[in-house]
């Protein structure tokens, strides 16, 4: 096992049309002073998302599941071969702006070892805050995100806590899974994600496990843009997982209705 400073995942499904530059962009966007092992892992793409990362530069391993069992089991997949001092969980919607944002997390988890998970700023393609921090989610928080963004509107702003600016550094209750920062150790010994989650809230899972071992913090002094989707809104076969991940959380945590 190839031993390096910081290990990166990217699981990758039909992400054709933005991999290439992605995967470039994260490579370019790693600082000179550290070593990196860059993983793909694929869920079985059936477009040209494997041929695309095959002709890439960088200390890159591709990983072929040839099965589509959701996003925490793809990442799972390297859960016993990373061997690195930082991990980060990417999603191949990510992009970097410079090498500055990933230095910037690493010195600070070197300097705070008692964190163990971290989330920067994400930012939209236009620079706009995206508020993905939330409180742990109950039934009624993710009922009514789902039929409006307007609905109860100042229960909905407490969620994704906007009341706190997002411009400090706090502990968080539930990290968006878009971008994660883990001290690999901790990564390995909550066994990754949950992979009964085929995907949504095993994000909200793991970062409720980080907080029992050590603590997961919001760092905004780095950034990185996120050209969300959110598909879960747009169709009923993401609706119907989303439901899913739902049950699966609620019977794990309890089913909190308020």
């Amino acid at each position: 096992m190839e031993q390096v400073d910081l290990s990166l995942a990217i699981v990758t499904y039909n992400n054709s049309k933005i991999i290439e530059n992605t995967v470039k962009n994260i490579v370019k966007s790693i600082p000179n002073e550290y070593s990196y092992k860059l993983y793909i892992i694929d869920n079985d793409s059936k477009d040209n998302t494997l041929d695309l990362v095959s002709n890439l530069n960088g200390n890159i391993e591709i990983l072929e599941l040839g099965v589509n069992k959701g996003f925490g089991y793809g990442h799972n997949a390297i859960l016993d071969i990373i061997n690195s001092k930082y991990h980060f969980v990417v999603n191949p919607d990510i992009q970097v702006e410079n090498s500055d944002q990933i230095r910037k997390m690493v010195k600070y988890l070197d300097a705070n070892q008692d964190v163990g998970m971290l989330s920067p700023l994400i930012l939209s393609p236009d620079l706009s805050t995206q508020y993905l921090c939330k409180t742990n989610p109950t039934v009624f928080d993710m009922f009514i995100r789902r039929i409006s963004p307007n609905l109860f509107k100042r229960r909905q702003d407490r969620y994704i806590m906007k009341q706190t600016g997002y411009n400090k550094i706090m502990r968080l209750d539930y990290a968006t899974g878009s971008f994660m920062v883990f001290r690999t150790d901790i990564y390995k010994e909550l066994k990754g994600f949950d992979d009964s989650f085929f995907m949504y809230l095993e994000d909200a899972d793991i970062t409720r496990r980080v907080n029992q071992l050590s603590k997961a913090i919001f760092y905004p002094e780095a950034r990185v843009i996120h050209a969300w989707e959110r598909s879960g809104h747009k169709s009923f076969k993401f609706a119907k997982i989303t439901v899913q991940s739902m049950i699966v959380y609620f019977n794990k945590w309890g089913w909190k209705l308020m």
